[in-house]
């Protein structure tokens, strides 16, 4: 199915699996603000012998997507609430996932892949009756990787570039090979452009310079 997605258009919802997969949920009117942002990872390290610790980077990642937008049904005097229905398949438990299913926002030229982490409906105008004309959504989505992407981002974990690692207590050379490429196998690389015989003598604090990308295709 097509999307709009051209300037003037109605922010969507597209469901990427499970039973109602390719469905499109069109908001009645576009947020009124969403955030979206990066994270940088870090994981502490302590130096035998030394005191204190240092934080090693880690990787970066995509924070998750908060937005708010409203339904309102005053002109029409019907029930909000049944427009907000459609909804509820991005939010209830699919059972073919058997966990709410991955969808993507679209709104003009912004995508975003995620599942539903945080929904709240928010009634701020009622008929006369009790019943809810005016709603305020506010919602959360973690961030969700399509499995073909998530093959792209492991192929991109070699270094391009040459750069440095410290050898941390309890780490060695095959964790970092699998950390930095995703590939044990290339200790023998790094052991080949440090100039380092035995892998399995390498006395921790010690720096260790990765070979990039290109060095290891020129060395094959």
């Amino acid at each position: 199915m097509s999307l709009d997605i051209s300037k003037g258009a109605k922010a969507s919802f597209v469901l990427l699996q499970g039973k109602y997969k390719g469905a499109v949920i069109p908001l009645q009117f576009n947020p009124s603000s969403y955030s979206v942002g990066d994270e940088n990872n870090f994981s502490e390290k302590k130096l035998m012998g030394l005191k204190g610790s240092i934080q090693q980077f880690t990787g970066t990642k995509q924070s998750d997507f908060s937005l708010e937008f409203i339904f309102d049904s005053t002109s029409t005097g019907e029930d909000v609430r049944d427009l907000i229905l459609p909804l509820q398949m991005i939010i209830d438990i699919d059972n073919e996932l058997h966990a709410p299913p991955p969808c993507k926002f679209v709104w003009g030229g912004f995508l975003f892949n995620g599942i539903v982490s945080t929904f709240k409906k928010e009634f701020t105008f009622f008929f006369a009756s009790g019943i809810p004309a005016r709603a305020k959504i506010s919602m959360t989505l973690k961030p969700y990787v399509i499995a073909q992407e998530m093959a792209q981002l492991l192929g991109l974990q070699s270094s391009d570039i040459s750069k440095k690692r410290m050898l941390l207590e309890g780490d060695n050379i095959f964790n970092i090979a699998h950390r930095e490429y995703n590939d044990p196998a290339m200790w023998r690389s790094i052991a080949q452009k440090n100039d380092i015989e035995n892998p399995l003598f390498i006395k921790p604090g010690s720096t260790l310079l990765l070979p990039s990308k290109e060095d290891d295709e020129g060395a094959s």
